[in-house]
């Protein structure tokens, strides 16, 4: 993480405005995913994951999902062998009747994986047969020319 950041990698901001709402939160210490912060558009849930819409979707896709673990953790491997079940029960819910799907999960440290939140979540899109555009994820650290 750059300098003092416990909670976001800015760097990894996909523009002004979120790198803004990022950069408040990590100065008053608040996780945008931790419940008990107020995030309240969960979409529904289980034990081990809620699902909420992207406040920040990418462009291209039809609809942007992220599914986050209720515990705060910033691994895979923290979590239990039962929630790998609940993900692929959360995943078959959210595909739909969806033509095409991706997911991508960061896990570990932001500074290497192209994160920019410290709590591990899963996004997951739908996708157009005719997208207006290429969807690209960043998993991955980039050279400083790239970002």
């Amino acid at each position: 993480m750059s300098g003092a950041s416990v909670l976001y990698h800015l760097e990894a901001a996909r523009s002004d405005e979120q790198r803004a709402y990022m950069d408040d939160l990590e100065r008053r210490g608040v996780c945008v995913f931790c419940t008990e912060h107020g995030r309240t558009e969960v979409a529904f849930g289980g034990e081990h994951f809620y699902v909420t819409r992207n406040l920040w979707p990418y462009r291209g896709t039809l609809e942007h999902w992220l599914i986050v673990p209720h515990a705060h953790v910033r691994t895979f491997d923290e979590l239990p062998d039962e929630a790998g079940g609940e993900l692929w029960a959360i995943k078959r819910r959210l595909k739909g009747d969806a033509t095409a799907t991706a997911t991508v999960e960061r896990s570990g440290d932001m500074r290497y994986n192209g994160g920019s939140v410290a709590h591990l979540h899963i996004h997951f899109v739908t996708l157009d047969e005719t997208p207006e555009r290429t969807v690209r994820f960043r998993v991955s650290a980039w050279a400083e020319s790239e970002a």
